[in-house]
């Protein structure tokens, strides 16, 4: 009975453990950036899709057969076009960010989001994450439109300035904790760097390869 009992607790192994945050490197400032352009080129596209399917069909049937260019008026322009192209931003990180954590671009340079315990965002954790990381973008934009109305060209400026904010704020020395961007510190947060021995095979929009154990 020893022998078969000692034999029994030689086999047993302890489950694994969730990796803690502190066991990998935080991502740095840069290769964030380039994930964030990786992923930014599918957004267009899907945008892009969207936008396209609302003015098929809110374009009058007239206006293709006219001789002047009918415009959507600005309630469609402004109240549904948008918030689709909002929303499928939205869809797009959050189904990534709760499967795999990973989008294309993180996959790509081996980035993964996860909370600070170590653990997958949730829908709601991911929804946090989203509006911090939208929140300067969208004050500057709105600046930019009460200074100088009607100029797409400051607007647009004034976009990415937000969102190079959102990252320069990592390098600041006020910022609690190297490497967390605004929105990281708002949805405690942290982007991480996957060692290339634990890369998982790509799973993209989570539909191939392994499911994740998290």
């Amino acid at each position: 009975m020893s022998r078969r009992t000692a034999a029994g607790r030689k086999k047993r192994t302890p489950a694994a453990a969730t990796p803690s945050i502190q066991a990998l490197p935080r991502a740095g400032v840069g290769v964030r950036l380039v994930a964030l352009m990786y992923d930014s080129l599918l957004l267009i596209a899907l945008v892009a899709v969207i936008n396209v399917i609302v003015i098929a069909i809110f374009t009058p049937s007239a206006a293709s057969t006219g001789n002047s260019a009918t415009l959507l008026s600005p309630a469609i322009r402004q109240g549904l076009m948008f918030p689709l192209s909002l929303g499928a931003i939205f869809s797009f990180y959050g189904y990534c960010w709760t499967r795999s954590g990973q989008t294309l671009g993180m996959q790509t340079w081996r980035l993964e989001v996860r909370d600070l315990r170590g653990q997958r965002l949730t829908w709601g954790l991911s929804l946090q994450r989203f509006i911090a990381a939208s929140a300067v973008p969208l004050l500057c934009a709105m600046t930019s439109w009460l200074l100088h109305p009607h100029d797409l060209r400051a607007l647009t400026i004034s976009v990415f300035a937000g969102l190079a904010a959102n990252y320069v704020w990592a390098w600041l020395p006020l910022s609690v904790g190297a490497g967390r961007s605004i929105h990281d510190q708002l949805s405690g947060t942290a982007v991480l760097r996957v060692p290339a021995a634990a890369r998982k095979p790509y799973r993209f929009l989570g539909l191939f390869g392994d499911k994740s154990q998290h």
